[in-house]
């Protein structure tokens, strides 16, 4: 089992790597297609979803997913467009110029990263590879804890009792952009 001192070292340089892409982003040409705008369009390139499961897919609020989807509909990088099996809903569709997009994009992006990286091996990449694929199955555990007794009571606990989260929405917005 890994101790806390490496488990607080492994979240520092993560948290160090999500700055590090974060300001990549803010000084890169492809601004428009930084953080979570640029991960909703990576998510619809395979298929069409509802803003919910992108939100789901990124790890995003409701309110974050409706905003970088309205300003990915206002550069007309994706559409909306009824679901075919439920009327009620919306689903969001890629389109050709958001391909184009992703496509210029994931060049700059993947061309920059690998500059980065030239002096690893095969071998180091796929460690690493291997590595991150296991951390973010792991992490995924730790956002979707299974319910204890402890989280029953929580869930039982009226809202206004409870304690307010000190995320704010700018902060949520500045950690997926």
């Amino acid at each position: 089992m890994i101790d806390e001192t490496d488990a607080a070292r492994l979240l520092t340089g993560m948290v160090t790597i999500s700055r590090t892409f974060r300001k990549a982003g803010q000084r890169s040409r492809e601004r428009s297609l930084a953080g979570t705008k640029y991960g909703f369009l990576r998510c619809l390139i395979d298929s069409d979803a509802r803003l919910g499961e992108l939100a789901t897919q990124l790890v995003v609020s409701a309110p974050v997913a409706s905003r970088a989807v309205e300003a990915l509909e206002a550069e007309e990088l994706v559409e909306r467009r009824p679901d075919p099996s439920d009327a009620r809903a919306i689903l969001i569709s890629i389109t050709e110029q958001g391909r184009t997009a992703v496509a210029e994009g994931n060049s700059h992006i993947i061309r920059n990263f690998a500059t980065a990286l030239d002096d690893w091996t095969p071998q180091e990449a796929e460690r690493a590879i291997s590595l991150l694929s296991a951390l973010n199955e792991r992490l995924a555990d730790v956002l979707e804890p299974s319910e204890t007794p402890a989280d029953a009571e929580t869930s039982a606990t009226p809202d206004s009792a409870r304690p307010t989260d000190t995320l704010t929405a700018h902060d949520e917005d500045e950690n997926n952009e």
